[in-house]
Order: C-alpha cells, then sequence, then structure tokens
C-alpha cells in the first residue's frame, strides 16, 4: 500500500490500521513445516496438571478450563494463577517448538499476556480474547535436557472500567514439535538478504549483504521484473567473518525494486528522497496508541484518571494523559521530554503539510502532560508507575487511587525545559507559548540550583556530567535565542567547557589508541556508558547548539573540533562491523565500571559478581589494551535490547554530520536505521506492521500496534553478537515510546527538508 493510501486509510494516523499479516513472521512461523510431534497433555483428564495460585482449574470437553477474577487494585499484592502441567515423563532433546491453542472468554477486554515457562525461558504472547489463538514458540537454544514443567500464567491486571472481572481461559493440543529452527545468534546470513526493508534514499549508498567468500552476480529489478542495474557481489572481509556485498549506488531513480542474487530474492522497497514517510506516520499511530487518559479506539477507554503525583506539601497533580512508556503503562518524564523534542524537531523539518499538522498535534500531548506535572517549585511527576489497568473510581478514603510522590534532577528538569522550549517555538497560541517559557524557565532555574547542589534522582544514580551539562547547554543556547539575554550565553559557555572536560581530546597509551568518546565525569572516573535507555547524544547535542548558537564566540573551533574528535572516534570504530556498519556501542574500562548505571535484578548475586559478570562480557569485545575493550553492543545484566542505544549514538553521528556537512558520517547514521529496518542478521524489520519478518512484540496491555519499535536486539551471555530469538518477552521486545522518539530524533537530521 502507498503512502497516501494509508494515511487516508489511518485518518492521518488517528485509526488504527491493522499490517498485511503474510508479511510478519509470525505468519511464516505458522506456515513451517512440523516433521514431527509429541502431545504433552492427552486433552482426557488433568492427572498432569495442577494450578498454582488462585483461580478454579477444570475439565471441559478436551480443554483445560481455568476461571480467575481481574479485580484488584493493589499491584504489589497481585495474586498469580498458574496452569502447571507435569512434564518428567517426556524428552524434548529432539523437538524445538512447544506448540499450544488457547481461547480466553473474556468481556471488554482486548488482549491479555500469558507467560509460557519452559525450561529456563518465558515466552510471552497476546492472545485475543473470544477466539482460538495459536501459541508457538521456538526452544532450539534452550537446555531441553531436563524440563520438568510447562507453566502457563495468565497475568492479572485490572479490570479497565469497559470490562467485567470474570474470565475463563481454555487450553488444549500442548505439544511440542520440530521444525526447522529460526535463525536467532550470530552475524551469518545463510540464505537471507539483509537489506533495507523500508528502502534506501536518492543519494545514499545502497547495499545489502549476504554470506560468503564466494562471488555471484546479482540484479536490481523493478516491480514489472525488469533488471535494472546488474554488477557481481564484492567481498568484505572483518571482524564480523566474510561476506558478499550487492552495491547499487549507481541507481538514483525514485521507484520500487528488488535484489535477486544466487536465486535469493527480497521483496520490494522503495528508492525515494524519503524512503522512511511511512514509518514516520505510522510511528504517529503507534505513538497515538500509547495515549494515556483518553479513549484510544480498539485499545481502551479514558484511563488512569484516579492516578496523581502528590508534593511533600500535600498539593497534587494529575498524572494521567501523555503517553504510556512502554508495554506496562507506566510513565517517565526522561521518555517523555525526549520524545515531544523529537517530534517538534520533526514537524519543523517537514514540508509535508498533512504531516506537519499531525506531528505538531503529537507532539502538544507530550507538551501538556510536561505543563499539567509541573508543581511551583519546580518538582515534577518523573516516574508513574501505573502498570495495570483501573476503574477511574475514587472514593472517601482514596482506596484505589495511585499515588505518586514528585521529584526534581538537573537531567530531568533540563529535558523538560528543552522540549518546552521547542514547544514556543512550534504553537501559535500567546498565552500557550507565555506558559510554556515560564515553565521551561522554572525548570531551567531548579536544574541549575540542583546540578549545583549535587540533587539527582534515586531512580537513575548520580548526575552523568557529560549528559547534564550537555543538555544544559542545549536549554541556555535556545533560551538566549528567544529572550537575547546575555546571561544565558554566559550559562552556556560555562557548560560547553565542562563538556569538552568529560571528553577523551587526546590519544591515550593504548595499543589501539581512540579518542573522542566521553566520560561521565569531568575527572574522567567512569566512561559513558549505557545498558538500555541511551542518551549518548547529550553531549553531543550541547556542542551543536553551541556551535549553531554562539557563531562568532571565541571558542567557537574548540567546540567544533570536539565534534570532529567524536566523528573521528566513530569513523575508527565503525571499521570493525563492516559490511553492517554498525555502530559500537562503548569503550569499557576493566577498572572504570559505574555499578550505579547497571540494572541487578533481585535475587541474581551480590554486587561483587554482576561486576565480574559486566567484566567478563567486556573482554569479549575488541582489545584496545590490556585493560581496555570496545563492545560492539553495550554490556548488561538484566535490561538487554539496544535500539535506544544505537539511536541515541546515531542522534550524535547525525548532528556532527549536520553542523560539519560531513556526508560519511551521514551514511553511518542511515546505516543504523537501515540496521532496524532489516539490515541485519536475521532479516528482519523490527518495527511491527512496517517492512517484512517483523515479530510480535511485548505489548502487554494493547494488541499488536503498527508502528511499534521495541526495545531491540539483544545479546546474549558474554557474547558480543546479536541474538533475535522468537522467544518473545521484555525487555528486548517490548514496545517503546522512548525508541521511536530517539528514531523520529535521527530523521530530523537526515530528512533534508525546510519548512518555508
Amino acid at each position: 500500500m502507498d503512502v497516501n493510501n494509508w494515511i487516508k486509510k489511518s485518518d492521518y494516523a488517528h485509526k488504527m490500521v491493522e499490517e498485511n499479516i503474510k508479511n510478519g513472521a509470525e505468519y511464516r512461523h505458522q506456515q513451517k513445516k512440523v516433521e514431527n510431534e509429541e502431545l504433552l497433555w492427552n486433552g482426557l483428564n488433568l492427572d498432569n496438571v495442577t494450578l498454582s495460585g488462585v483461580g478454579t482449574l477444570n475439565f471441559e470437553d478436551d480443554s483445560i478450563r481455568l476461571d480467575e477474577n481481574d479485580d484488584i487494585e493493589d499491584l504489589e499484592k497481585r495474586p498469580n494463577c498458574s496452569v502447571v502441567i507435569n512434564l518428567e515423563k517426556h524428552d524434548f532433546t529432539m523437538y524445538n517448538r512447544v506448540y499450544l491453542k488457547m481461547f480466553i472468554k473474556a468481556t471488554g477486554f482486548v488482549n491479555f499476556y500469558v507467560h509460557y515457562a519452559f525450561g529456563s525461558v518465558v515466552h510471552t504472547a497476546s492472545v485475543i480474547p473470544n477466539k482460538w489463538n495459536e501459541i508457538m514458540f521456538e526452544v532450539e537454544d534452550v537446555n531441553r535436557n531436563d524440563v520438568k514443567t510447562l507453566i502457563i500464567t495468565p497475568f492479572l491486571f485490572g479490570t479497565p472500567p469497559e470490562a467485567l472481572p470474570d474470565v475463563s481461559f481454555f487450553i488444549k493440543d500442548i505439544k511440542i514439535q520440530l521444525v526447522k529452527a529460526d535463525y536467532i545468534k550470530g552475524w551469518e546470513l545463510e540464505d537471507r538478504i539483509a537489506y533495507s526493508h523500508v528502502g534506501y534514499f536518492t543519494d545514499a549508498i545502497k547495499t545489502a549483504i549476504i554470506s560468503g567468500n564466494k562471488e555471484f552476480d546479482f540484479y536490481l529489478k523493478n516491480e514489472k521484473n525488469n533488471i535494472v542495474y546488474q554488477n557481481k557481489t564484492k567481498l568484505c572481509k572483518s571482524h564480523l567473518g566474510e561476506f558478499q556485498v550487492l552495491d547499487f549506488s549507481m541507481v538514483n531513480t525514485p521507484g520500487i525494486y528488488y535484489l535477486e542474487v544466487n536465486n535469493i530474492k527480497t521483496n520490494l522497497f522503495e528508492i525515494s528522497s524519503n524512503p522512511y514517510q511511512l514509518s514516520i506516520w505510522k510511528s504517529m499511530q503507534f505513538l497515538r496508541t500509547l495515549r494515556c487518559g483518553v479513549e484510544v479506539e480498539n485499545v481502551h477507554s479514558a484511563c488512569h484518571l484516579n492516578c496523581r503525583t502528590v508534593h511533600a506539601n500535600g498539593k497534587s497533580v494529575p498524572n494521567f494523559r501523555g503517553w504510556h512508556d512502554a508495554g506496562d503503562l507506566s510513565q517517565f518524564e526522561i521518555c517523555t521530554a525526549e520524545m515531544t523534542e523529537a517530534i517538534l524537531d520533526l514537524a519543523k523539518n517537514t514540508k509535508d503539510e498533512d504531516l506537519y499538522k499531525r506531528l505538531l498535534e503529537e507532539g502538544k500531548v507530550g507538551t501538556d502532560w510536561l505543563l499539567q506535572t509541573s508543581f511551583e517549585d519546580g518538582q515534577r511527576a518523573l516516574a508513574v508507575g501505573y502498570r495495570m489497568w483501573r476503574k477511574n473510581v475514587l472514593s472517601p478514603t482514596n482506596k484505589g487511587v495511585l499515588q505518586n510522590a514528585s521529584e526534581e534532577g538537573p537531567f530531568e528538569n533540563f529535558l523538560a525545559c528543552a522540549a518546552l522550549l521547542k514547544a514556543v517555538n512550534s504553537y501559535d497560541n500567546k498565552i500557550y507559548k507565555e506558559w510554556c517559557l515560564r515553565t521551561a524557565i522554572l525548570d531551567f532555574e531548579t536544574a541549575i540550583k540542583d546540578y549545583k547542589l549535587k540533587v539527582y534522582t534515586k531512580r537513575w544514580g548520580s548526575n552523568i556530567d557529560a549528559a547534564v551539562a550537555g543538555i544544559g547547554a542545549e536549554c541556555a543556547s535556545l533560551l538566549y535565542e528567544i529572550t537575547k539575554e546575555a546571561k544565558y550565553q554566559d550559562i552556556a559557555i560555562n557548560y560547553g567547557d565542562i563538556i569538552m572536560q568529560t571528553q577523551q581530546l587526546d590519544y591515550p597509551n593504548w595499543d589501539i589508541p581512540l579518542r573522542g568518546f566521553f566520560y561521565e565525569d569531568i575527572d574522567h572516573k567512569y566512561l559513558l556508558t549505557y545498558e538500555h535507555r541511551g542518551h549518548e547524544q547529550t553531549p553531543v547535542q550541547g556542542l551543536y547548539y553551541l556551535c549553531k548558537t554562539f557563531k562568532n564566540h571565541e571558542n567557537y573551533k574548540k567546540w567544533y573540533h570536539s565534534l570532529e574528535l567524536y566523528g573521528e572516534y566513530v569513523k575508527k570504530t565503525i571499521s570493525y562491523t563492516a559490511p553492517y556498519n554498525l555502530l559500537c556501542a562503548h569503550v569499557y574500562d576493566l577498572n572504570k565500571f559505574n555499578m550505579e548505571r547497571f540494572t541487578v535484578p533481585a535475587g541474581y548475586g551480590t554486587t561483587a559478581e554482576a561486576l565480574e559478570n559486566l567484566k567478563t562480557q567486556a573482554k569479549h569485545g575488541i582489545k584496545l589494551n590490556d585493560d581496555v575493550y570496545l563492545r560492539i553492543f553495550p554490556a548488561a545484566i538484566q535490561r538487554r535490547g539496544f535500539h535506544a542505544t544505537l539511536l541515541s549514538k546515531t542522534k550524535a553521528v547525525s548532528l556532527v554530520s549536520k553542523i560539519t556537512n560531513d556526508q560519511e558520517l551521514r551514511q553511518i547514521a542511515i546505516n543504523q536505521l537501515e540496521w532496524i529496518f532489516g539490515k541485519n542478521p536475521f532479516a528482519t524489520s523490527t518495527m511491527y506492521g512496517e517492512g517484512y519478518n517483523y515479530h510480535p512484540l511485548y505489548v502487554a496491555y494493547s494488541p499488536q500496534l503498527v508502528g511499534a519499535l521495541p526495545v531491540g536486539i539483544e545479546t546474549k551471555g558474554y557474547d558480543d553478537e546479536p541474538y533475535w530469538p522468537t522467544i518473545n518477552n521484555a525487555v528486548y521486545k517490548e514496545i517503546w515510546g522512548h525508541t521511536t522518539g530517539k528514531y523520529l530524533f535521527v530523521l530530523n537530521d537526515l530528512i533534508e527538508e525546510k519548512r518555508q
């Protein structure tokens, strides 16, 4: 479907448009040939079936029946109900896929999420009520020698106002099967072509990848099957292995094409001035489905209307509206602020009038929330943990009211300030603009005060100088542009000095020396790394806005040089990941791990054990010195899935390319989007409903949402290579507004359009 038809069908991304189901991985999985299978439950009785937790277990016809009640209000005491199937008499070594069918009888619910625990893995599937659903997940890389149980756990997640609490689950046809398993780990491509499913910019390098050291003829054909271009593949050897590259950069004519090589074909893709246009519209549809506090058709009614953030002085503000953060319904100010800024930046950079209006509409959702959740002393609603449906009922005793405590922190307040200043420059209403500016100044002053006092939010750990100074420099630069007050220039310059102090400006004495990367702090105690949510772009943002705003300042050459050094660092490290050209995550010094930046799950072990795990992961990277390593993917204990860290770094690269007009860096930024949209070892687009071979995502409370990006491709164990199993679970496959925001943030720098 072309862009215009999709836009009209979706009412400009205001209505949900379902994906072409045959384009997704789920359909492909359903078509796999079953070579062998074995029943895990005989369908005749409950002899090997037990109930754990609440609910009632029965046998009905040929199904296990579980009845439970979703009328819960307290997350901390959320009851558990699980169907436990005893598997001790089964040998699973010859099988690799679990299969079952589930029917949920329910009123008013649009989706359920159910956990399926098999051995060491937990799969989570979206289950649509009042129809039979096929559930299947591959366990090829799971130790199947000693699997004792299959545990099926429907999550009890409260009852929205439009629903009834009594729910019945029916389970049947529980099997273990043998199929040809998906390729899920590593860099090899086997019988796949890695290419950008959405397409390629007309003025950019255009390549696709296959594995091997053997040269092949390849063909670029148009949608009428005519050969447009042909050539031979080119061998590329790198740290990752041996590959053949299909380079068709010579083709600059807009159109619809596909590639063919060695009897393998791609699906159709586009070459145009903006091949990402449809994905932007789908992102807008996705963000609308994340809206909180209002009805979202086919997702939920107005929700969480009884949720508030409470100040220590007893005052409170409603914290509904805005966007749910991810599949868990929570809200985080950091993500909301960055998403809002990204949307408003992109709006200023598009000639498409319809898209411009739609971006401004969605940007105001974030801006309104930032205004609504601000207290007069600069404190804010920073983290709101809904995590369940609620009935929107207020009682005299406040039973059922979710209360969240207000907080303040320099990074969070600066982010709000930046977003609100972009709103000042985006909207026409004079009163609204003045409100945004007043609130932005309050956030700015609060952030300056707190940074000096070393105040920080306990959730995210102590302040990161590079990040705080980076976004602080941006805010001060924007305030200077708006007000022309000299004090803001002085503050911006000061923060610029801090940013440069956090950067590695000279070559260290390493076997493979690198410079241009950043430390957390001016003392270079800890390297700047992120495990999950990413903000590596912030110091670069600060330098970018300094260069943009104060071109005649005596420090301009220093700021510009710092940006060039970061570009140098990127160019030197990108060679390790050819031909994917994936940005390497971070430099790790074994003596400079800041454990504040890593999530260690409860029950994992000691902090010392977690540190040793992280060090071992670092050592699986590229050795720069005895104690220093470069990893392609971040080191992490629990929070794996790295689109956000990748796109944060990509934003830094796109900003440097923009200010320096460096086309090599621009291409590197484009390469990262191509990775997300299919030019990866799994030949999968990771945006649901866009491109091809996209996996079902962890949506939890919603149906599958077109336009959703997940947390991202992860790693396994200590290895520094991509891992994308068919298992669906948080956090790597969880939908996330933060990822979408970062994606739009990057596009703003790559789409060279300007409004008149």
